[in-house]
This record gives C-alpha cells, sequence and structure tokens, in this order.
C-alpha cells in the first residue's frame, strides 16, 4: 500500500488511488506491458474516467475548496545532521574540558565555556566548509565520515592557534594557553573525542534516514517531457534516498491527455472516478509541482487545498531552481525570471558587501605574503621569466580590467592566441601544475579585490574575446556582467574547472541563482564552502 494514502482510507477502496505500479498488483503491470507497443499509458482509461468525474469537466460546477489535504512534517536533513552535531560535538568538548579542566589549571567557568564554545564553534565552522551538510554527503556514509575526518583535522590546527595566540592574551596568567605543547595536546585530544561524537551522530543520522525521516512525498502534475525530466533528476543518486514521487495527469487539472514516456506508467496515480478535491483529502503529499507540457486552460484552482492548507505548490521552474540550485536555462521561461522576485542587492548589502572585500582581501594578503614569496622564488628558478602574468577580464558593466596572476605556463603559451586550458595541458610548468592544484596561483587576485575590481564572491571573469563568443551562442550570458566578478562564486563550488561552450553555459546557470538569491549570508557561505573546494580539486586545470 503506497504511504501516498492517509491511515484514514488505507482500509478502503479508495486506496487503490495511490498505489505505484512498482509496488503495485501484477495485473496493473500486464497491462503496463501490453500497452507499451501503442504506446499509451496502461491508466489512460481510468483517466479519462477521472477527466468526466472531475468538477472541471463543467464549467458550472465549483471546486471544494474546503478539503484539508493531510499535512506532515518532513525534518531538514542537513539540519538535524547539524543539531546531532552541535549537541554531542558540545558534550564531548564540555566533557573534555570540565573533566580535566582542574589538570590544566582552568578554574575559571569563564575561561572553561569560552573554550568550549570557540573550539566548537570552529569545529562547526570547518565541518560546513568541508561539505559535511551538502545532500552528497547526506546519503553516503563514506563520504560523510571522511569528510568528518578532514574536517576535525583542520579544525584541531586553528584551535591550538586560537589557544596559543588569542586566548593567551586574554587569559597571561593560564598555564594551558602560553603551553604550546599544553595547547596542541588538548587541541588534538579535543578532535579525538570530537571525531567519536561526530561518527555517533552520523551513525544515528543515517540509522533515521534508513527509517525515511527525510524522504519527502512529491506529487508532480504531468505526464510529459517536463514530468521526464524530474523523474530523471529525482532519481539521481543525491535525490532519490531522500524522495518518493507520484505522477498525477494533468487531464485532471483540465489539461489534455498526453502520451506517457514509458518510464512514468507505473508511478502515474489511477484515479478512476476521483477528482482532484477528493485527492487532496485522501494523499498524504508533502509537495506539489506542476510540470505541465502545454499550460494554457488548465483548472488550477483545484490544487487550492494543498496551497492553503500548508503543503507547498511549485511552479516547474521555481522547484528545479531549488533542488540544483541553478536556473536550468533548458527549460527557462523568459517570465518566470521577470515575474519572481530576485535580483535585488540593496544599498546596505552593497556597502557590507565592500567592507566585507576590503577586510578579508587585506588580512589575507598579509597572511598570504610568505607563500607567495616562495612560490614566486620556485618560479624564478624553474624558469627565470616573469613571476606575475596579468590578463584582461571582464567584470560589472562589461567594463576590463587587468586580473593578477602567479604565471603557471610557459613564457610563450598563447604565441598562437588565447585558448581554453586543457585537460594536462602541455604549456603548464611543473611548479605551475602544483600552484593550479593548490589554488595559490590566484592569490594575488586579492589585489584586484582590495582595490574594487573584483569581489570575493561573484561569477568568475571571462576574457573579452570568449565573452563576445560566448555571448552569441548562450542566452542571456551578458546578465552575468551585472554584478562584479569574484575571486570565488556559487558556480566554483558546485561545478568543476570547464572550458567549453557547454561548461560555460552550465556555470552560467549556478551564476544566475547566485544573482537571483543573492545574501550576504550566502556570500559568506559560499567563501566557507570554498575550503572544500580547495581540499578536494574536481577538473583543476
Amino acid at each position: 500500500m503506497s504511504r501516498f494514502v492517509s491511515p484514514d482510507v488505507r482500509e478502503g477502496a479508495a486506496a487503490d488511488i495511490a498505489r505505484f505500479a512498482r509496488r503495485g498488483t501484477r495485473e496493473e503491470r500486464s497491462l503496463s506491458a501490453n500497452a507499451a507497443s501503442s504506446n499509451v499509458a496502461p491508466v489512460s482509461a481510468k483517466v479519462g474516467a477521472a477527466k468526466a468525474a472531475s468538477p472541471h469537466a463543467s464549467a458550472d460546477e465549483k471546486p471544494d475548496l474546503t478539503t484539508k489535504p493531510a499535512h506532515r512534517y518532513v525534518p531538514n536533513s542537513a539540519l538535524v545532521l547539524f543539531l546531532l552535531d552541535f549537541v554531542f560535538l558540545g558534550i564531548a568538548q564540555a566533557g573534555l574540558f570540565g573533566g580535566i579542566g582542574g589538570r590544566l589549571d582552568i578554574h575559571n567557568p569563564v575561561q572553561l565555556w569560552l573554550l568550549v564554545f570557540a573550539s566548537l564553534g570552529v569545529y562547526l565552522s570547518f565541518l560546513y566548509a568541508a561539505g559535511c551538510y551538502r545532500r552528497d554527503t547526506l546519503v553516503n556514509f563514506a563520504t560523510a565520515t571522511s569528510r568528518l575526518s578532514v574536517a576535525l583535522g583542520f579544525s584541531a590546527v586553528v584551535v591550538l592557534l586560537l589557544m596559543h595566540f588569542v586566548m593567551n592574551l586574554l587569559f597571561p596568567d593560564a598555564i594551558l594557553f602560553r603551553s604550546v605543547s599544553r595547547s596542541a595536546t588538548i587541541a588534538f585530544l579535543g578532535m579525538g573525542i570530537s571525531l567519536c561524537a561526530g561518527l555517533y551522530s552520523r551513525v544515528l543520522f543515517f540509522a533515521m534516514a534508513r527509517r525515511h525521516w527525510f524522504r519527502r512525498r512529491v506529487m508532480i502534475v504531468g505526464t510529459g517531457s517536463r514530468a521526464l525530466y524530474l523523474y530523471n533528476l529525482l532519481n539521481s543518486d543525491t535525490q532519490r534516498q531522500l524522495t518518493e514521487l507520484a505522477f498525477l495527469p494533468e487531464v485532471m487539472i483540465g489539461g489534455e491527455e498526453t502520451q506517457i514516456p514509458a518510464a512514468l506508467r507505473n508511478s502515474v496515480l489511477t484515479v478512476s472516478g476521483k477528482n482532484v478535491e477528493t485527492l487532496a483529502s485522501e494523499l498524504l503529499v508533502d509537495e506539489v509541482v506542476v510540470a505541465v507540457d502545454e499550460q494554457r486552460g488548465l483548472a488550477l484552482e483545484g490544487l487550492l487545498p494543498w496551497k492553503t492548507n500548508g503543503i507547498p505548490v511549485f511552479e516547474f521552474n521555481a522547484f528545479i531552481e531549488r533542488e540544483t540550485g541553478r536556473v536550468d536555462l533548458r527549460w527557462l521561461e523568459l517570465s518566470y525570471l521577470l515575474f519572481s522576485s530576485g535580483f535585488q542587492i540593496r544599498l546596505m548589502d552593497a556597502l557590507m558587501k565592500r567592507t566585507l572585500d576590503i577586510f578579508i582581501s587585506a588580512v589575507a594578503l598579509l597572511v598570504a605574503l610568505p607563500v607567495l614569496i616562495i612560490s614566486a622564488v620556485a618560479i624564478l628558478v624553474e624558469d627565470f621569466g616573469p613571476v606575475v602574468y596579468r590578463q584582461t577580464r571582464v567584470t560589472l558593466g562589461g567594463r576590463t580590467f587587468w586580473i593578477y596572476k602567479l604565471r603557471t605556463m610557459r613564457t610563450d603559451a598563447e604565441k598562437f592566441g588565447a585558448q581554453w586550458a586543457e585537460a594536462d595541458d602541455p604549456r603548464i610548468t611543473r611548479v605551475g601544475r602544483i600552484l593550479r592544484r593548490t589554488r595559490v596561483d590566484e592569490i594575488p587576485q586579492l589585489f584586484n579585490v582590495l582595490i574594487g575590481q573584483m569581489s570575493l564572491v561573484g561569477p568568475r571573469p571571462e576574457r573579452p574575446m570568449f565573452v563576445d563568443d560566448l555571448s552569441k551562442k548562450i542566452r542571456l550570458y551578458d546578465l552575468r556582467h551585472n554584478v562584479k566578478s569574484g575571486l570565488t562564486g556559487w558556480a566554483q563550488i558546485n561545478y568543476p574547472y570547464g572550458a567549453s561552450e557547454e561548461d560555460a553555459r552550465r556555470k552560467l546557470e549556478y551564476d544566475l541563482y547566485y544573482m537571483k538569491n543573492y545574501s550576504l549570508l550566502r556570500d559568506i557561505s559560499i567563501m566557507l564552502q570554498t575550503f572544500r573546494v580547495l581540499i578536494w580539486p574536481q577538473g583543476v586545470r
């Protein structure tokens, strides 16, 4: 029996409306096989009957908007794991410092709790930066544990520096903070205990996931090409375990009957003799998505019982945007971008963004100065060429500027003109390959950020000749120049290095999402998650 059906009708004949054929009867599957040759869905006859019984079949009849669908709460999986980490890592840190605080000469409760919350804040920040709460981590235990270990390892180093150089200034009389060896011992001991606590929280989280605590029940209205796209999207490796799908024929809301793709036939609801308002009271649905190919003539008021009772009803493009974190150009309707909210940066947001750019770029340049000096010496030793390389790039408003990078290619790399970097590009030097893999070659761009030519977060700037070419081939490409280009960005943390027209199109989809959903908090989130890209580089060339 499908979980889409509410408990009060599980025993009745109405339960038949919500069976998936993957769980359905042998008779339904037999009908599917017989109908496959004619390319007609096995439920088409029942759908036709449903259309006749629907209140939309008569213009004089009105839907019953007082129908109340069953509603349940589905916890956010990332938030649940974060709260588990907060509780278990907090208990671990409090137990560690509280248990041996006396031996460490920590007799002041202010010192104790400041140490607990400071270390906990560092641990959680690195867990987030390492991608421990991303969807691909939430469905794979091996990925979850490996990222946990790396994040806590870097956290221990930061906790050590925090204890010895910051807390030593606040509490100069505390022996723990003055002694490097004691600070290192407590930092790495705390890392070990936190690792055990983090593993326990993940074991508990995945036990919840196996019981489907986080699985959404999504009803997709439509059985055409858009519905098929959502079917393939939501059955990907990162989505399959968190989503349960069912498809409602578009005739139920006044649309034209369509030939149902073979992949969807086993997931289409059998709705003989039912209407949308009746389904609203009988189905356990967490979200509704309208994915109808032909939208003219639809009677959408039948979906109001879900919407008005707290069950989200999504337009197709809005649902894709939320699920993928990008604006899908393949299906994009310009009216969606035009009439949906977003693309607004208030004056206060712009001032705070610029302040953050100046502060972080100035501090980062000072911290990275030794790395820059060592890299410059290595470049000189290899081929005695110039250390810094500059290129013309395009930024806000289509303006061009000189971008600065450490040179990673031979001095004659562009004797035949500008070209995309390729995998294992022979023009890259041995030192340059290391600098590119570690992203050290990007450090001089902090100077571009400091003087206001770039921002820390934004679309990556491209060369003018590539911009001219891509603007002719990719629609809306020029929109990415409505914001200042960035050192890192939403596309950079979600998509590997790209060196083709298709890669540029996909990165534009992420850039449009960033521009549409801009917030200072998102900028900070992107800067933190850049750590994951630095540790696990994908497609660096």
